[in-house]
């Protein structure tokens, strides 16, 4: 596993992170009627979540676990019992997040999104710890 790699990826997404709570405002209103902003704040999901599965993949393959997309590295990393069945529901989430972020941007719901934002932090956050610890263990 290229270890400087999933380390570039976690600070990218603590980054990320750290932009959208300082972006995101109080209301929903307030959010709706941000624009360009915010469509900010959701282009820096997307950019989260992909770096989170980007040091999935890696993880992955360096413990030679053949993968063709992201559902079957989660699949994969679940089945070998490297991460949980809670942990694999938030990354199946985020693998879906993604998705629309990227493909059905036109669908995305303003305020279910900003009703939902700290849940999707939280997931991102949660990522964060295991690629965390998982680092920690390969020491």
């Amino acid at each position: 596993m290229r270890k400087e790699e999933v380390e570039y990826k976690t600070k990218l997404i603590e980054k990320s992170i750290q932009i959208i709570r300082a972006s995101l405002p109080k209301t929903q209103e307030r959010f709706s009627k941000m624009g360009l902003a915010k469509d900010g704040i959701y282009k820096q999901i997307e950019f989260a979540i992909q770096n989170l599965l980007d040091a999935l993949n890696e993880i992955s393959s360096s413990l030679g676990l053949e993968a063709v997309s992201y559902r079957e590295i989660i699949e994969n990393l679940h089945k070998e019992k490297i991460i949980g069945d809670e942990l694999k529901e938030k990354f199946d989430f985020l693998i879906q997040l993604r998705e629309v972020l990227i493909y059905n941007y036109d669908l995305l719901n303003d305020e279910i999104a900003f009703r939902n934002m700290e849940e999707y932090l939280q997931f991102l956050e949660e990522g964060l710890e295991f690629l965390s610890s998982f680092l920690e263990g390969e020491g």
